[in-house]
């Protein structure tokens, strides 16, 4: 009997041996970080499936020579495609070509490096559809291409929405995401779409019952969390931003005639409050030098993005909610509202211009179909459109 156990023993010793042993491959391919020697010059960079940008102070790095390292999946290597190599005076553009570890799998990556400051008009005329409509900004640059000047666009993908997030837990796959493109705009073609849905049973065991519709400068990561047990940290919420704010003015039309509501484990809502919901039209100008000494990272997320104690990053907030006469959050009456919010800076907090000129301010600005949203509390169905912001600034 006792030689039978130990054969049984010895079994699965070279069993388990074996696995270590054969262990697979890795089959990722994805870019996970971006470095360069002068890492003090950037100012903030965003990795998407195909896509990465990188904004860099102005005169700090000479974009022909720059030769950038990269932390890629385990196992996973890279090679520059020198064919589609572009510069100008202050844009580097380069494809790369990552192929996972096992060699079966390989991925393109557009990878810029930038040294433009961020628009302050915005119009949602201009979206991707790779997955779900993705907006994003574009200007207008001169490329030297194998010596050939070339007028072409460059597309800032400066915008972020909940949709990845409402993707992993609506129940029978994503059809119909809460942050989407659409044409009934107050002028021009195109107009951003925020919409308050349910995600089904699984989102409701989940503990997110609704997805609000959203979108904001900044961008929404699983990087370094789980989102199903942090989702407030996964929104970062603005911008490196070298302009004083004097006021935002905005185009917007909002439906909130569905009953504001909260909602359980089953997906049972129970009224919330009076029962109206309201939407979500705001900018945040704030230190982040300050972010990063108070919170360990230079962004605000949605624990921090209108905390109201004494001693924060926040600078100034410009939005609806700020205003005596804020009856329009509650529903335009199927029309379109036009707006100008000032900005209102905290007491005994100003913006010091030297300061200013070393991307030590940043610049969010948030609209949600349901302003508590992130709490997930809101009227499913209520929507909000958003067109034509502006930033209007000080004059340097």
């Amino acid at each position: 009997m006792k030689n039978k156990w130990l054969y049984i023993l010895f079994s699965l010793f070279i069993v388990f041996s074996s696995c270590i042993k054969d262990e697979l491959p890795n089959v990722e391919a994805d870019i996970e970080d971006i470095m360069i020697p002068q890492m003090n010059a950037i100012t903030s960079s965003r990795i998407d499936e195909s896509r990465a940008t990188v904004y860099l102070r102005k005169g700090m790095v000479d974009l022909e020579n720059l030769q950038p390292s990269f932390v890629l999946s385990e196992g996973a290597t890279i090679e520059l495609d020198d064919s589609q190599l572009a510069t100008t005076k202050n844009v580097l553009r380069q494809e790369y070509t990552v192929t996972s570890e096992d060699m079966k799998w390989k991925k393109s990556y557009m990878v810029q490096f930038l040294e433009l400051e961020i628009p302050v008009f915005y119009d949602f005329e201009r979206f991707t559809t790779d997955k779900w409509d993705e907006f994003y900004e574009q200007e207008k640059v001169e490329f030297d291409i194998d010596g050939n000047i070339e007028d072409t666009y460059i597309e800032q993908y400066i915008w972020a929405s909940g949709n990845l997030g409402f993707s992993m837990v609506v129940s029978g796959g994503a059809k119909d995401f809460p942050t989407f493109a659409e044409k009934d705009a107050s002028s021009g073609k195109g107009v951003a779409c925020l919409k308050t849905r349910k995600t089904g049973s699984l989102g409701a065991k989940q503990g997110m019952p609704i997805a609000a519709g959203n979108l904001f400068l900044g961008e929404f990561t699983s990087k370094g969390i789980s989102i199903m047990d942090e989702p407030m940290k996964a929104t970062h919420f603005g911008l490196p931003f070298r302009k004083k704010p004097l006021r935002m003015s905005v185009w917007f039309k909002y439906d909130g005639s569905n009953v504001n509501m909260s909602y359980d484990k089953d997906g049972n809502g129970t009224q919330w409050g009076d029962g109206r919901d309201y939407c979500a039209v705001y900018a945040v100008l704030y230190d982040n030098v300050k972010a990063k000494n108070l919170y360990g990272v230079s962004y605000l997320d949605g624990n921090t993005i209108l905390k109201d104690d004494g001693d924060n990053p926040i600078i100034a907030i410009a939005g609806l909610h700020e205003q005596a006469d804020n009856s329009d959050q509650y529903g335009t009456g199927g029309v379109y509202k036009h707006h100008v919010f000032d900005f209102k800076y905290r007491e005994g907090k100003s913006v010091d211009p030297d300061r200013l000129k070393n991307y030590e301010y940043s610049l969010a600005i948030v609209f949600s179909s349901s302003f508590y949203g992130d709490r997930f509390i809101g009227g499913v169905g209520n929507t909000l459109w958003i067109d034509d912001v502006k930033i209007e600034c000080e004059e340097n």
